[in-house]
């Protein structure tokens, strides 16, 4: 979607025009990302559980180790992912701090960690092809393994069931913010008023 129009364009006249993109998208987007949740199955580990900001995290309640990612959902609502910033091995992470983010075409996002540990490793992968996250989020885009100091934080998560539900619900909000995000990269009045979308709280925001 990109907003060609050489005009000066308002907020108002953004949001109209990104809930109008949004009756022709968002179905049709959680359709195919719908589908998905319950059938993937990451390798090596057990659990999966979900954040509501879009993590995943693949459990072993054994060794007490974790993969990390982001969900099908997520890359489906970012877009083509260019860059990624990922966390540091041997650092030391507490559950919902950041931990590393994400650049696509259409949005900056940051990745929270679902769990306080510590990262063992990281996907050294994406530093070279972060559009692995788009092809295999939950498998090969893996971002991070890490100790979970606290395996009942696990129970604090959605399981997929929850988690399709938790999307189902707020499919318009994310799509209407990512259009909206891509909307003021390429207009003019937003760079001049300073304009930002934080995309977990849903709004916009004043840089």
């Amino acid at each position: 979607f990109f907003f060609s129009s050489r005009r000066r364009h308002t907020r108002s006249s953004l949001v109209s025009w990104a809930r109008r993109c949004v009756q022709e998208t968002a179905s049709r987007l959680f359709t195919r990302v719908a589908t998905n949740f319950l059938c993937c199955s990451n390798a090596g580990f057990g659990t999966m559980r979900y954040t509501l900001t879009h993590e995943w995290i693949n459990f072993d309640e054994s060794t007490k180790r974790g993969m990390i990612g982001i969900t099908d959902f997520a890359q489906g609502h970012l877009g083509d992912i260019v860059h990624i910033e990922l966390p540091k091995s041997n650092t030391q992470v507490k559950k919902g701090k950041n931990i590393g983010g994400l650049e696509s075409v259409k949005a900056v996002s940051d990745i929270f960690s679902p769990a306080t540990g510590k990262i063992l490793k990281v996907n050294e992968a994406l530093k070279n092809d972060p559009s692995i996250i788009n092809k295999s989020p939950e498998n090969d885009g893996w971002i991070a393994e890490v100790t979970v100091e606290s395996p009942k934080e696990m129970s604090e998560l959605l399981n997929a069931e929850a988690y399709k539900k938790h999307c189902e619900e707020h499919k318009d909000d994310h799509q209407l913010i990512t259009q909206l995000n891509f909307c003021l990269l390429y207009t003019s009045d937003a760079a001049d008023e300073g304009l930002g979308v934080d995309l977990v709280g849903r709004r916009i925001i004043k840089k």
